[in-house]
């Protein structure tokens, strides 16, 4: 545990580093490849945020944005709703008075439920000229329509959570990838100078993407916001909980997710918080709540959920919780106790959502793909004044909690065929989101406010008449009312009915303004008496109506909060009425079918509600939705990668996709170079395992077409991650491939040194062979990183050109005179050079690590502020290495293994060698550069004139500009790569070699690798011992051949034999000696020149052939391929040489 206001680092093993890059298909305009796992609603931009398994967050725009915006600016929330005559929130102004009697308030509202569809609230626009809304027509032409306006793929893993911070300006996302990042949505608006506006991913501070620290050691689960202190809370599958500053984006203080010291931190898959509180969940079924200002934080422990506790909600009273054990529970604060407990559910809980913060209506969503809105907005501690029932100043607290016991209206909004993962109430036109495995879906939200304050009121009248019979008992000493003989026949007949018929229990003389009121549903033919003996038959046909009645299924979108259906309200017509003919499906007893959803026009079920007086059995009552249908479903795009095969070549990868399509991947280029579309008439479906099965032979069919002879080991590593390919590149394995040249630009051309992308390289300094060898790996680093070893080899000239002008003006390198001290340790100087150099967790300035204080107090600091040094020569100049390297130790970055550590080395070599005593800077040249990157492309020195071989770089235009590039770190403690600095192809090609400093050049120097930097910036290889094959050379068994098969016009014995010396020659060589080299070789030991050898036109290829296990061998055949594919085994390889037969 760490006091507040002290940033932490989770002390983990030595990590090591690596690079991957990310291949896929681009869907910047198109819906996430895989399920959705958080949404977020931004009430002030009226756009909606998700974000993906895919690693990318998507903003959706709405096409009503304006109409939104004047509607917010006119009436505020004020919702309309989706028939006339059910406002909604706004009952009591639709009947433009406050009716004063208690009694006619019910009946009031009993009228309006009964016998009426369940109304939605709905946006003003809906309503038709005559103020009639057709229900489908509105729904389908009056909802907004959501498309996507921007695109971030900001992580290579699952994104977990995400939340808008800072009214809504910034959003903050958590992944499995082991990074939190925060995007400034209104720094990539304004950002114009990017080279594309649909997905402009950049580790530029300008262009709004902010990385925080690596605390975390496993995966991210979730995040939560502290709006009043502007603090973030993460949680994760180590235990451990971050509470981060959102100003500096450095952590504040953690602490591990248990209950005492003497307990391993329990995982963390759920996590909500009030302003100073913080609540945890996981799989220890139980929820934490810790103080985040205390030094021990842990207050209490919460008992009660059974399972796994997947989702919390949090204000300063309650929280509300979700368990895998099907339950929702709602605790008490104040004691800590189960205020309310919810059984709504029959599969586990994995998502809530609510309108607000204070819990007044809720969403859930379970594995089973139900969910389910339960509206509390009448519990005691919700219910307005003006709504209070009449002497609810005389309830107690114990009376209050009693009355909310009996409180709580849950409608099924909708089922869905596969799990919620997660929900979004959008408030501009008061509709849901809900994502499963295969879609996002938009659902209309019914209105239960009239239901919720008639369940209220009917409840405390309830209450206060038998709290008020209970003390008249209690006064008459056990006497029974005088009016007992009429209650119990009341009551009996009460019992013959199924419905509540409010009227009859109601004095009509309470009917002050002679309203014309009904039934709320006739007594289903019953015929009830108050006295008296009814006639035989009749007695005969009211017993057959009873037992047609106790069989009778009846349909209800409600849920009784203690579990089973609602024993208040239900869904039927009554038996005279004559539903419309578009309805007749709905008649009872009512089945969901694919037929009704895939026809039905109907988005929503308009079955009128009844209010019931007895309860029906539950199994005579079948739930149903009150959405038949999402009012749109955007499916997931099936664009996810399920399947790979990696060709012999090692640079090529065969890949299957989730809509049958198979696909061919350069590893190289980092592009798609051919497409097996699955027909149209097959429609094989890879959901279905037979059909997976016969789409997989195909591909094994196509992979077999395109295999090649190659046999080379991994220069990287390929696996499917977030449906995508992440390919990772190793230190250990990065040199394991060589191609030849001829090989090279035979796949690519434009790598050929005579092709017109290589015009301005010198020919006459630069030489190539077709046997000269190159590493794939680093053909692809040197091409990637180019850019930025032009940017070094630029800063470079300017750094020795400064310091040899500080050495002709006698001064020393922080520009003061050599005769004055230097002041290397001051507070102001460390400070700053830690303004540009230090390590920066979130692409800023990197003076928030520095042991200052933070930042939070004032409101108008903002990481978005902070910009890098205006002059990047001056502060490499004044960079004090030992300050600078215990600050980044502290925040988990070895500067010892940076770029940063190499550069700041030849700052010195140059320093030294102006000040050697036979160097004159008043006349001498600038010294020469220790950068080899003249060597790698000549081009950037007009006076090179060394002889160089020729290195292979790929233009940028070659490679996809969005494609996402991760530096990572990797160790046996970490649950996964953690991510160090990410950014996209475009931003690194985009770095001017001759402009200022940048977040990103600051990102690559502290956590780019040394072993890409010696490469790319030295031409420096690591030193790695090639693998050797021993085999030896044999003239054929000419008496052996075929006595078909002539050389020279002769057959077998007869055959003229080759003038070796040896009868044997005994060899080892590399792994990847070519046939046509050893055929050279073997010209070279024989004893007299042949007539093939004497016709220059002829090389030894031409007219040589070398024979393994009789199998004839190519000339681009290597050693490791012919041992591999041809001699199978251990021992040395026997190769048999001669003439090639006659044509």
């Amino acid at each position: 545990m760490t006091t507040p206001g002290s940033p932490t680092v989770q002390p983990i093993a030595p990590t090591k580093k690596g690079f991957s890059y990310v291949l896929g298909d681009s869907t910047n305009s198109e819906n996430h490849i895989l399920p959705i796992n958080a949404s977020q609603y931004s009430a002030y931009s009226h756009q909606l945020f998700t974000a993906g398994r895919d690693g990318t967050i998507k903003v959706w725009d709405t096409d009503k944005k304006e109409q939104l915006e004047a509607q917010q600016a006119s009436y505020g929330a004020t919702k309309f709703s989706g028939r006339p005559g059910n406002e909604g929130d706004d009952y009591d102004s639709y009947y433009a008075e406050e009716y004063q009697d208690l009694d006619e308030k019910i009946l009031k509202l009993e009228t309006s439920i009964s016998s009426n569809p369940l109304s939605y609230t709905w946006n003003k626009d809906s309503e038709s000229e005559n103020g009639n809304i057709d229900t489908t027509s509105s729904i389908r032409d009056g909802i907004s329509k959501y498309s996507i306006g921007q695109n971030y793929n900001v992580h290579f893993d699952w994104i977990n959570d995400i939340k808008l911070i800072n009214n809504d300006h910034d959003l903050v996302s958590c992944s499995s990838d082991l990074s939190i990042k925060l995007i400034n949505l209104d720094g990539f608006e304004q950002d114009s100078s990017s080279p594309s506006n649909n997905n402009n991913f950049t580790s530029n501070n300008s262009s709004g993407i902010h990385k925080f620290p690596n605390v975390h050691t496993d995966y991210i689960k979730k995040i939560s916001y502290v709006q009043s202190t502007n603090h973030l809370i993460s949680g994760g599958l180590d235990g451990k909980v971050i509470v981060w500053d959102l100003f500096g984006l450095k952590p504040l203080t953690d602490f591990d997710n248990r209950s005492s010291s003497m307990e391993l931190p329990s995982s963390i898959y759920s996590l909500a918080n009030s302003e100073n509180l913080v609540s945890t969940g996981g799989p220890n079924n139980t929820i934490n709540i810790f103080d985040k200002r205390s030094q021990k934080p842990f207050i209490r422990r919460l008992i009660g959920h059974q399972d796994n506790i997947r989702c919390l909600l949090m204000n300063d009273q309650f929280i509300l919780s979700g368990s895998s054990d099907t339950t929702i529970k709602l605790w008490d604060l104040r004691n800590f106790k189960v205020y309310k407990n919810f059984d709504l559910h029959d599969y586990p809980v994995w998502s809530l959502e609510n309108e607000g913060n204070d819990f007044q209506r809720f969403y859930s969503g379970d594995r089973g793909g139900n969910i389910v809105k339960t509206d509390l907005s009448f519990l005691s501690y919700n219910v307005q004044s003006e709504d209070q029932f009449h002497g609810y100043e005389t309830f107690t607290t114990n009376d209050n909690l009693l009355i909310d016991e009996k409180l709580g209206i849950s409608t099924v909004v909708a089922k869905e065929s596969s799990p919620i993962l997660s929900l979004c109430w959008e408030g501009g036109e008061n509709t849901i989101f809900s994502s499963n495995y295969e879609s996002l879906n938009r659902y209309m939200n019914p209105d239960t406010t009239q239901l919720s304050k008639y369940q209220y009121l009917r409840t405390c009248l309830d209450y206060s008449i038998n709290r008020e019979n209970q003390i008249n008992d209690d006064i008459a000493s056990g006497l029974a009312p005088e009016d007992s003989a009429n209650a119990g026949s009341s009551d009996q007949n009460d019992l013959n009915s199924d419905f509540y018929d409010l009227i009859s229990h109601l004095s009509m003389d309470t009917n002050i303004n002679n309203f014309d009121l009904q039934s709320t549903f006739s007594a289903h033919n019953h015929n009830l008496f108050d006295s008296g003996t009814p006639p035989t038959d009749m007695l005969v046909d009211n017993d057959r109506e009873t037992r047609e009645s106790d069989n009778e299924e009846y349909n209800s979108m409600f849920l009784n909060v203690n579990g089973g259906p609602s024993k208040e309200f239900i869904n039927t017509f009554k038996e005279d009425f004559e539903p419309p003919p578009e309805s007749v499906h709905l008649q009872k007893p009512f089945k969901i079918s694919e037929d009704i959803l895939d026809h039905d026009e109907r988005y929503i079920d308009e079955t009128p509600v009844e209010i019931l007086l007895n309860p029906i059995p539950a199994e005579q009552i079948s739930i149903i939705p009150f959405n038949l249908k999402p009012v749109s479903e955007i499916k997931i795009t099936p664009k996810s990668i399920i399947s790979k095969r990696t060709f012999n070549n090692k640079r090529q990868l065969l890949v299957l996709y989730i809509n049958g399509d198979i696909k061919i991947w350069d590893l190289l280029i980092c592009k798609e170079i051919k497409t097996f579309p699955q027909s149209a008439s097959s429609k094989l479906s890879m959901s279905n395992s037979k059909d997976l099965d016969l789409r997989l032979k195909e591909m094994d069919d196509i992979f077999q077409t395109y295999m090649t002879q190659d046999t080379l080991n991994n220069w990287c590593e390929v696996e499917i991650k977030a449906g995508k390919l992440l390919v990772t590149i190793k230190e250990s394995s990065y040199l394991n491939v060589e191609v030849y040249y001829d090989d090279l630009v035979r796949s690519y051309p434009f790598l050929a040194l005579d092709h017109p992308d290589n015009k301005a390289i010198p020919k006459n300094n630069v030489k190539v062979t077709d046997d000269d060898r190159f590493q794939v790996g680093a053909i692809f680093l040197l091409s990637i990183f180019h850019q930025y070893a032009l940017y070094e080899w630029e800063f470079d000239a300017q750094i020795r050109e400064e310091l040899r002008l500080l050495k002709m003006n006698r001064r020393n390198l922080n520009g003061t005179p050599i005769d004055d001290p230097v002041e290397t340790g001051s507070v102001s100087s460390s400070i700053r050079r830690l303004k540009y150099f230090g390590k920066k967790p979130s692409r800023t300035s990197l003076a928030n690590l520095s042991q200052q204080p933070s930042p939070a107090a004032s409101t108008n600091t903002s990481v978005r502020d902070l910009n890098v040094s205006e002059n990047p020569v001056a502060e490499f100049l004044n960079f004090n290495e030992e300050s600078i390297s215990n600050t980044l130790t502290s925040t988990g970055v070895n500067y010892e293994n940076s770029l940063m550590r190499l550069l700041q080395t030849n700052k010195k070599i140059y320093w030294d060698r102006y000040n050697h005593p036979g160097y004159n800077a008043s006349k001498a040249k600038v010294v020469e550069s220790v950068l080899k990157v003249d060597y790698i492309d000549p081009t950037v020195d007009e006076n090179f004139s060394q002889e160089a071989i020729y290195t292979p770089l790929i233009p940028a235009k070659r490679f996809p500009s969005d494609l996402l590039i991760i530096i990572f770190e990797h160790s046996p403690d970490l649950g996964n790569y953690r991510d160090l600095c990410s950014f996209k192809l475009s931003d690194i090609s985009n770095i001017d070699p001759k402009g200022g400093g940048s977040s990103l050049i600051n990102d690559l120097r502290l956590n780019l690798p040394r072993w890409i930097g010696h490469p790319v910036l030295y031409n420096r290889y690591p030193h790695k011992e090639v693998p050797k094959i021993a085999f030896q050379l044999l003239e054929c068994d000419y008496g052996s051949l075929p006595p078909d098969k002539k050389i020279g016009g002769k057959v077998q014995k007869k055959i003229k034999k080759l003038p070796v010396v040896e009868s044997s020659i005994k060899l080892t060589s590399h792994n990847m000696l070519r046939v046509s080299k050893i055929l050279y070789y073997l010209t070279e030991k024989f004893d007299s020149k042949t007539a093939e050898m004497k016709d220059k036109k002829l090389t030894p290829p031409d007219w040589l052939v070398l024979e393994c296990k009789g199998e004839e061998l190519t000339k681009e055949m290597t050693l490791q391929t012919i041992k591999t594919k041809i001699w199978k085994s251990s021992s040395d390889i026997e190769l048999r040489f001669r003439r090639k037969f006659d044509i």
